[in-house]
């Protein structure tokens, strides 16, 4: 039986899908970690999913329905793991550098493939995803982009200049 490929558009929530972000809880450590992603997509889309045979579990939410998806760092065969491939909006590689990680709210399309298992049962895996709105991820009131914390000095004379905006040497930044 072969596998299904699905693009499944929503709301992303949790998008730990870049190795430095990656979900490193206990009960993994034997795949080292694993890429997840929580998508909350419409009614249809997750009955088509059901049809399918994916057998994650869905939660009924007030905006449509909230589901998990995730594919391990390492996997028992090479290629069952390994980061997803991440893309913008307009399909190209994501760039961690300058658009930071993705943050709850930012509105994309996770693609899962439904396969067969040794078992018999089915098995629903992350490939990747597509940001089209992205929302920036901020912990604790700061962004994650590097764009927000420093200027850009990159046309001025010297590069030992100070900033206008200095702060207390008692301060502490963080």
């Amino acid at each position: 039986m072969p596998s299904t490929k699905l693009d499944i558009k929503g709301t992303l929530e949790w998008a730990k899908v870049f190795e430095t972000n990656r979900d490193r809880a206990t009960w993994n450590e034997e795949t080292e970690g694993e890429y997840k992603v929580t998508i909350t997509t419409d009614k249809k889309t997750a009955d088509l999913l059901k049809k399918e045979g994916c057998m994650k579990t869905m939660s009924d939410v007030e905006d449509g329905v909230k589901i998990t998806f995730s594919r391990p760092h390492k996997g028992k065969q090479e290629w069952m793991g390994g980061a997803p491939v991440v893309a913008d909006v307009s399909g190209k590689a994501w760039s961690l550098d300058s658009k930071g990680f993705i943050g709850n709210g930012s509105k994309g399309i996770v693609k899962v493939e439904v396969y067969p298992t040794n078992t018999g049962r089915k098995g629903t895996r992350l490939l990747g995803l597509q940001v089209l709105e992205h929302v920036v991820y901020e912990s604790d009131g700061e962004s994650s982009s590097s764009s927000s914390m420093f200027q850009d000095h990159s046309q001025s004379s010297s590069g030992n200049s100070s900033s206008s905006s200095q702060e207390s040497q008692d301060s502490i930044p963080f």
